[in-house]
């Protein structure tokens, strides 16, 4: 089996996403597509919907996808988003070197749910 292409950039873009944005950030007055798709309704699931949450999803998405169709396993998708991850957290490492201010870097929550810093 071969690592994904898709599932190693969505886990690269959404390592970024999530070092750039407030994770925990809770969603406010999310909705979902009514039962016909013509509209939306209010969204009434138990779960919290948090930045860092979705773009998670998003990246299983773009992953699993490729998936459902047969061209890759459910391995290649989790060791692929941890390998976008791994690369994303080196630029981002790099990245923070150039700063000419006192910054500290950036701090992220990985699949595998550890925080980080980079």
């Amino acid at each position: 089996a071969y690592g994904s292409g898709h599932a190693t950039v969505a886990g690269a873009c959404v390592a970024v996403l999530k070092a750039w944005f407030d994770e925990s950030y809770v969603l406010p007055d999310p909705v979902v597509a009514n039962a016909d798709g013509t509209g939306l309704d209010p969204y009434t699931g138990a779960d919290v919907l948090t930045v860092g949450g979705e773009l998670n999803k998003l990246a299983a998405n773009i992953a699993m996808g490729r998936n459902f169709g047969g061209i890759h396993w459910r391995t290649d998708y989790w060791e692929s988003v941890k390998l976008g991850e791994a690369v994303a957290l080196g630029i981002l490492r790099d990245q923070r070197r150039t700063y000419m201010e006192d910054f500290q870097g950036f701090s992220l929550t990985t699949f595998d749910g550890a925080t980080v810093s980079a």
